[in-house]
């Protein structure tokens, strides 16, 4: 990353569909010139391909959301003992309908809380000029990396029998990838599948973004795309301290 306002960067009249190669090649180029820009075309854009992908990877990932589902009732059924394998079955209709519409909203629902944390630290933390706008438009080309991944986790779903995996992560090219998910706690396995350079390229594209968009340095910008890779893993280490 470059210090920002040192040398404008001159006018830029790449297209938008310029912006989702440059994203991955030059993101302090596309940060710069969007810095202005709605959020809507990348957002709305991110979601459409996160959908498609989901549904069109659901056959080949059907057995691996059997097998996480099945670890979940037992978890249940050992927090709760009263529950039964019939009730479970019986619930477990709901429980498709569910992934289903989480499919549906839960990329543009991730999008706006990335957004929204974005805004706070890059804002009102660091003291960046970065609008609320702007944030959502950080945060929906920061996904972009995780749309590569989920592509390549598409990919090797239907070269690979995925018969006898148990999580998404054993697609994934993160850390808990080499672990067995029974092998130790959710809450710990989950936090290894932070530890994925998918991940840590979508933060390090924040950092660029609050940088080239919110004007802030370089020192502070990395500050902040530091804190959104932890903040990403909190709900894991809750997990881990509450022993789940």
């Amino acid at each position: 990353m470059t210090e920002p306002g040192a040398t404008a960067m001159p006018a830029d009249k790449a297209s938008v569909a310029e912006d989702f190669i440059d994203i991955f090649v030059a993101p302090a180029k596309v940060f710069a010139r969007r810095a202005k820009a709605s959020p809507m075309v990348p957002f709305v854009v991110v979601w459409i391909v996160m959908v498609a992908l989901f549904f069109g990877s659901k056959s080949a990932m059907q057995p691996i959301f059997d097998a996480t589902i099945a670890q979940q009732q037992a978890a249940a059924m050992k927090a709760n003992p009263q529950l039964t394998q019939d009730q479970l079955d019986k619930a477990k209709p709901f429980t498709n309908i569910a992934l289903n519409v989480a499919g549906v909203i839960g990329v543009p629902i991730l999008l706006l809380i990335v957004g929204v944390l974005t805004w706070i630290v890059g804002r009102l933390v660091m003291g960046g000029t970065l609008e609320f706008g702007t944030a959502i438009l950080i945060a929906s080309y920061s996904f972009l990396p995780k749309v590569l991944a989920s592509i390549l986790g598409l990919v090797q779903a239907m070269l690979m029998d995925v018969s006898r995996l148990t999580s998404p992560y054993q697609l994934s090219f993160s850390a808990a990838r080499f672990f067995d998910p029974s092998s130790m706690s959710m809450g710990l396995y989950n936090l290894l599948g932070q530890v994925d350079p998918f991940t840590i390229w979508a933060a390090a594209l924040i950092g660029v973004g609050v940088m080239h968009a919110g004007k802030l340095d370089k020192s502070k910008a990395t500050t902040t795309a530091v804190i959104m890779f932890v903040l990403g893993c909190v709900p894991s280490l809750f997990q881990v301290i509450m022993g789940k």
